[in-house]
């Protein structure tokens, strides 16, 4: 239980960072999602994660900012367990498997706008929030991360209270937007300074 809430901890913070950055880089995309989100809040504190059925918008932007930022490209080490043909290829037993979840999350066949943040990848002509096979942040298969749905909830909770009480925008004189990621296992934004004003009183 400890390796799942540490690993997931630093993951789950990583992609708010990154959710936080983009929504200052876009304001018209976070105000569409405040818009969506005042509307089902409706007077509740907060939105709960049954909530995200009636957000289509807003799910579509969540499920964008985690294909974008792409927080664990490699995902986490995996082995086979026996001698496996693979295209041709023989990979031998105990030979660690290393996937590169970037060339799906950001495939020219799957995704409308694969190099940049758009909503619109998510979304059909209707502005319906459609799931896309080609979206695995958290891997795939059996071996799927274990702490898939307890990030999912986590991501969606902060994100729709934070938007929900706050605009964020781009503070004055703070250096311009960068959106390359900090090399590492977990790929983070560089730092940076988030301004708030609140929306309305708690």
């Amino acid at each position: 239980m400890s390796d799942l809430f540490i690993a997931g901890t630093d993951t789950t913070a990583a992609a708010l960072r990154w959710a936080l950055l983009l929504m200052m880089i876009y304001p018209n995309v976070q105000e569409k999602c405040f818009k969506e989100i005042e509307s089902i809040v409706n007077g509740k504190e907060f939105a709960s994660y049954d909530d995200r059925l009636r957000l289509p918008y807003t799910q579509a932007v969540i499920h964008e900012i985690l294909r974008f930022a792409n927080v664990v490209p490699l995902s986490l080490p995996h082995g086979v367990t026996k001698d496996v043909l693979f295209r041709g290829y023989t990979i031998p037993k105990g030979t660690r498997v290393m996937v590169n979840l970037n060339s799906v999350l950001q495939d020219e066949t799957q995704w409308k706008f694969p190099h940049e943040f758009n909503p619109a990848n998510f979304l059909n002509d209707s502005g319906e929030f459609v799931k896309q096979e080609a979206f695995m942040p958290f891997s795939t298969g059996p071996r799927i991360c274990l702490g898939d749905n307890l990030a999912r909830m986590a991501i969606f909770l902060f994100f729709t209270s934070l938007l929900n009480k706050y605009e964020l925008f781009w503070p004055e004189k703070s250096t311009a937007p960068n959106i390359t990621p900090m090399f590492g296992i977990v790929h983070s934004p560089y730092p940076f300074r988030v301004g708030l004003k609140y929306r309305r009183s708690s």
